[in-house]
């Protein structure tokens, strides 16, 4: 898209300044998926040991671990590899988000196993 003259007020001090702000997140825009794959929630020791291994970097979250030595390190060249180690980090984060969900709801739930008249099997009540 182009930046009209009209929208900018007739400034073309304005006019530069919006091209150039266009022009950096145009050049950012690629480096996305790399921030959204190493934030993501799911990333475990396993995960990241798993990336490690796969792209032949050592990387560790670390609270010195900046997004300026990733892109230092290489990592925008594995970019595909690391969406797909965080892809699947991703999914196991909420089958245990669910499965903790479901443990919490059903801990407060005592069952009972009773024998179900004289037919010799046996069923779960709630107590």
């Amino acid at each position: 898209a182009v930046v009209s003259t009209q929208s900018t007020g007739d400034n073309p001090g304005c006019l530069l300044v919006a091209q150039e702000v266009r022009h950096q997140l145009e050049e950012f825009k690629p480096k996305v998926p790399l921030i959204q794959g190493l934030r993501n929630p799911g990333m475990r020791n396993r995960h990241w040991e798993n990336l490690s291994d796969d792209i032949g970097i050592v990387v560790k979250p670390k609270s010195n671990l900046t997004f300026s030595k990733c892109l230092d390190m290489g990592l925008m060249e594995h970019v595909d590899q690391i969406a797909k180690i965080a892809e699947v980090a991703g999914k196991e984060f909420a089958i245990e988000q669910a499965l903790e969900k479901m443990e919490k709801d059903w801990a407060p739930v005592n069952l009972e196993v009773i024998a179900y008249k004289d037919t010799g099997t046996y069923i779960m009540k709630a107590a």
